[in-house]
């Protein structure tokens, strides 16, 4: 299965929702740990159309070393205007804040369940829970 990941919001986070300075979410490096063993892992953000290593230079100033060697396990994506662009075969797509388009387009294709909206901006240890959430659903699928 595919796991789309945005960049901002999802990975990158706030310590608090008022903080100026983003920082790498909590649980980043186990969410990748994870992430990495059970998904095809592809980037979906505004920082990679196409180009792994751009999206990588953006979070070089929030990782180290380690975390950098996760990151860059991660496939390209493309798109030219909106992320629904690159969502194909069997996928989940992690987001904080899709257009309504987006979502729109993802009601019309029967998929509203494949988005997970994770906003570590507002709670700096949503990875954790999503990592439950996908648990879930490799084990048990889609609820109805």
């Amino acid at each position: 299965m595919l796991l789309f990941l945005d960049v901002d919001g999802v990975l990158l986070g706030k310590r608090r929702p008022r903080d100026i300075e983003p920082c790498l979410a909590a649980g980043v490096d186990e969410f990748l740990h994870f992430a990495l063993r059970h998904f095809q892992c592809r980037w979906l953000t505004s920082h990679c159309r196409g180009e792994a290593q751009t999206v990588i230079d953006y979070l070089r100033p929030y990782a180290d070393a380690s975390t950098l060697a996760l990151l860059q396990q991660i496939a390209p994506s493309n798109y030219r205007t909106f992320k629904t662009e690159a969502l194909h075969g069997d996928f989940l797509w992690v987001d904080d804040a899709p257009t309504a388009y987006e979502i729109d387009w993802l009601d019309r294709q029967g998929a509203l369940q494949r988005w997970l909206q994770v906003n570590t901006r507002e709670d700096f240890h949503a990875l954790q829970g999503l990592t439950g959430d996908l648990q879930n659903i490799l084990k048990h699928g889609f609820a109805d």
